[in-house]
């Protein structure tokens, strides 16, 4: 059920809207709901930009070794309760054997 309200526009605004809304053949109240649906839309988006941003910083502000941790504890929590197809194991002395072999048909192995 819709809510009323009230608020409060200058005159200019006011005409704009009065406009807008005779050109679509709409209501006010329409035309103001699909502002405000847009504009909150936006704001969301705004919103996971700023948080995917702060997370690519904190990410990049951790060493190569600490990225790999973190990359294989999320892996673990994704692959949890899938079995893979054929178990294998690997091991890598340095983070630049892990990008080499990453780089490598190697890196593109299935499991």
């Amino acid at each position: 059920m819709p809510t009323i309200l009230s608020v409060s526009l200058p005159a200019e605004l006011k005409a704009r809207l009065d406009a807008e809304a005779k050109r679509l053949r709409r209501s006010r109240s329409f035309v103001v709901g699909e502002a405000i649906q847009e504009y909150l839309t936006r704001q969301g988006r705004g919103a996971f930009a700023v948080a995917r941003e702060r997370t690519l910083r904190e990410g990049l502000a951790l060493s190569p070794a600490e990225r790999l941790r973190l990359s294989e504890e999320l892996w673990q929590d994704f692959a949890r309760g899938h079995r893979p197809r054929k178990p294998w194991t690997m091991a890598f002395d340095t983070f630049e054997q892990y990008e080499t072999w990453r780089r490598t048909a190697g890196g593109g192995r299935t499991g």
